[in-house]
């Protein structure tokens, strides 16, 4: 669990690359090319600051899927500040699995 979004995505970053290694060429196409976007990145860290949960997938040559997910703990408000507010006495938490 991270407090931060940028902070899921760092984790997710991580987990992929290892991944990418494992699952080598060319299965490891999606998770390279999101991994080397850096606008890709920005959507991803804008989307769950609003609220929307992100999905990256891969699937190796027998078919079996690989998914980062991070979603928002917590309902997440964003204001027009671009600021985040959460319930009184709560944090912010994003969860990446």
């Amino acid at each position: 669990m991270s407090y931060s979004p940028g902070g899921a995505l760092g984790w997710i970053r991580k987990r992929a690359e290892q991944v990418a290694q494992q699952l080598g060429a060319p299965y490891d196409r999606v998770v390279r090319a999101w991994l080397d976007e850096a606008a890709e990145y920005r959507w991803a860290v804008d989307g769950l600051t609003a609220g929307i949960p992100f999905v990256l997938r891969a699937v190796d040559g027998e078919g079996c899927t690989y998914a980062f997910v991070a979603r928002p703990d917590v309902d997440v408000v964003r204001t027009v500040a671009d600021t985040v507010r959460v319930p009184c006495g709560q944090g912010a938490a994003w969860r990446a699995e």
